[in-house]
């Protein structure tokens, strides 16, 4: 038989593609039908911000300080102790500045703080010991003071608050010993030297006063509360050119409503009225509730005989005061501007008067006030 090697059967078709071609279509039609979140396009999100350590806030602040940026440094403090809920030292730190800037009560709840943060806590215990001393309360702040010493013996600070709670309650001689031991622990230590000044003028001794501020103003000049407290030194040596150039100097270092007020009512002080309305406006416009800013104000309207002016000036004040702030030429003012201004409210001015008479019975302006009322 013959074989035809060239001859091949023909195959039989096969129909498996179509199969897959089935499958791909069903599998497609479910993507997207359903579409899946991996197949949707995600949206590009943004890269995630890196959080600022504590370290970076720190850097910032002690930069702000440098400056003199007070406020700035105060909120990067306030954002060390949102990161770092266990330290005191941004607490302490805050608490300083605002002592500086003569703001106690926001200082005395900032020291609080701290010693809740760390109760054994040195530099928070001495700066509380201060603040207690400025609210008066001298037998807790020398407790808290006493404590501080007890863990940290050769800590300068508060050596040296200690020296000025003893002189707050006149004991000069314990004063000088603790404010000698802190000197002799760091010769440079600015609280220090600012006490040692404070001990002298307690002293009458406002020569020796000033040449410790000019000490510690030669350590750091950037202190403007030390500017302010040497210009009192001029004030009490009746060197009011000296006095007014030193508040000058305070205003310069950094223009808040303390130092404005400060300048404002040595110029008042100076019988530079018209200069002192001024600057007091400046103060009162920086902050309307700074109670002292606002007095002060009432009394230079007095004293350039805008009583229109004087009289609300000084009834506002009066309310934002302490009361151990409030002194009693505020109160007969009050009383004698009502009596002066155009109507005059006798009903008004009494209420003022009486309360002058209060504090001193034989007051020759509440009386004259009285006087005039009496009389109608």
């Amino acid at each position: 038989m013959y074989l035809d090697r060239t001859y091949k059967p023909r195959r039989r078709r096969s129909f498996g593609w179509l199969w897959w071609l089935v499958v791909i279509g069903f599998f497609g039609y479910y993507l997207y039908v359903r579409q899946p979140d991996w197949l949707v396009q995600q949206p590009l999100q943004p890269t995630p911000t890196p959080t600022r350590s504590a370290v970076s806030w720190l850097a910032e602040a002690e930069l702000h300080l440098a400056r003199g940026e007070f406020p700035l440094a105060i909120q990067s403090y306030q954002q060390i102790a949102r990161l770092e809920p266990d330290n005191a030292d941004p607490w302490v730190a805050q608490g300083q500045l605002y002592l500086m800037d003569r703001r106690l009560s926001q200082a005395t709840e900032l020291a609080r703080r701290a010693v809740e943060v760390d109760p054994e806590d040195v530099d928070a215990l001495a700066l509380y010991a201060r603040v207690l001393d400025w609210n008066g309360d001298y037998e807790t702040a020398i407790n808290f003071a006493f404590d501080a010493l007890d863990l940290q013996p050769d800590h300068a600070a508060t050596l040296a608050v200690l020296g000025e709670i003893y002189s707050s309650v006149g004991n000069w001689s314990r004063s000088q010993e603790y404010l000698d031991q802190a000197l002799t622990v760091d010769p440079e230590n600015i609280l220090a030297i600012r006490n040692q000044a404070i001990l002298y003028e307690l002293q009458g001794d406002y020569s020796l006063a000033v040449d410790q501020f000019n000490r510690a103003l030669a350590i750091d000049p950037d202190r403007f509360d030390l500017y302010i407290e040497r210009a009192r030194q001029y004030r009490a040596l009746d060197e009011w050119d000296l006095a007014i150039e030193s508040y000058k100097a305070a205003v310069e270092v950094m223009e808040t409503p303390v130092t404005l007020d400060a300048l404002g009512w040595g110029l008042y002080l100076s019988n530079d009225t018209l200069q002192a309305l001024r600057e007091l406006r400046k103060a009162v416009e920086l902050d309307p509730e700074y109670g002292p800013a606002v007095t002060h104000l009432g009394m230079a309207y007095y004293a350039r005989r805008n009583y229109e002016e004087a009289a609300p000036t000084l009834e506002k004040g009066i309310a934002l005061l302490d009361e151990n702030e409030v002194r009693i030429e505020y109160l007969y003012s009050l009383g004698l501007a009502h009596i002066y201004k155009v109507p005059r409210e006798c009903d008004k001015a009494v209420v003022w008067l009486q309360k002058a008479l209060e504090i001193h019975a034989e007051s020759l302006p509440a009386l004259e006030g009285m006087r005039i009322c009496t009389q109608g």
